[in-house]
């Protein structure tokens, strides 16, 4: 129903705000892009997977890729003309697989082979893979947003700062107590940090050096919004190491940011004559269907 509903709304848009629904749409392709090469990964066939996509992030291209006849396991030359040619998301693939291929092999190259992609695609952690194709989106819909200008990017670049700072607080945290922590995979843990917000560059710099609780909070300490959050779930991330009583007595650091998020998405309605509401409505409407799938 909200596909259908927004479906409905981009279709009565003019530029620039047809281009603006692109951009929240795009999220929604990233994942069920993730999706599909990890059921391709794990030799399940698309279309086991159909039901599981976010009807938002359906495109052309998708459909096939969701057909009977569609073999994944042939290959994934097909999968790489259709995800990375013809989607929206296709210059954010483009640049992380360049990325990877980068640091496997340091020689300068033109451009990668439809034959290495299933290489780098087998080899890396898909939820890495989707944290830096969310952080391209991000980066690319701030600039977006931000040429704008106006109230749009007031209110809309707001969301999308507080966004990126929420972003960099969960894979923090989330990296707590996993081999992202140890000093040889800081770097990977580091490159998935937007490049904006307002935690950016001061705060985000600090975070880079942070390994445990207690470095997390000194670097924190100028950020009193983010360093209440961080001591309300504090508990989660000490039970989680082993530390305490269970971890599902606490909350973590995602229940609390969707709590934050509902706020700021609501705030967004008290502007006029700006874009933001469009997002923020379609922010509100997943948490709804969140709320009664819980």
């Amino acid at each position: 129903k909200l596909a259908d509903e927004f479906r409905f709304v981009k279709a009565q848009t003019a530029e620039p705000l047809t281009t603006f629904m692109d951009f929240i749409a795009r999220e929604k392709m990233i994942d069920n892009v993730c999706m599909i090469i990890q059921g391709a990964l794990n030799n399940k066939a698309p279309v086991e997977m159909e039901e599981k996509l976010h009807p938002l992030g359906v495109f052309e291209g998708l459909r096939v890729i969701m057909s009977e006849s569609f073999d994944v396991q042939g290959g994934f030359d097909d999968v790489y003309r259709i995800f990375l040619v013809d989607t929206p998301i296709g210059s954010y693939f483009e640049e992380y697989l360049k990325e990877c291929d980068r640091e496997k092999d340091e020689m300068a190259r033109a451009g990668i082979e439809t034959s290495q992609v299933s290489g780098i695609l087998s080899k890396q952690d898909l939820e890495i893979m989707k944290a830096t194709l969310k952080k391209a989106w991000l980066e690319d819909f701030n600039a977006f947003v931000q040429e704008m200008g106006g109230t749009t990017a007031e209110v809309m670049g707001h969301m999308l700062n507080m966004e990126a700072d929420f972003r960099v607080l969960l894979v923090t945290l989330n990296a707590l107590n996993t081999s992202l922590s140890t000093e040889s995979k800081l770097q990977d843990r580091n490159a998935l940090y937007p490049s904006f917000g307002y935690l950016y560059p001061e705060g985000t710099k600090e975070l880079r050096k942070v390994w445990n609780e207690t470095t997390v909070r000194a670097a924190l300490e100028p950020y009193s919004k983010y360093l209440a959050l961080f001591d309300q779930v504090k508990q989660f991330y000490e039970a989680e190491s082993g530390e305490g009583r269970s971890s599902t007595s606490f909350q973590s650091i995602e229940d609390l940011i969707y709590a934050e998020n509902v706020h700021m998405y609501e705030m967004a309605f008290e502007q006029q004559y700006h874009f933001g509401v469009f997002y923020a409505w379609v922010k509100l409407r997943e948490q709804e269907i969140r709320n009664i799938r819980w």
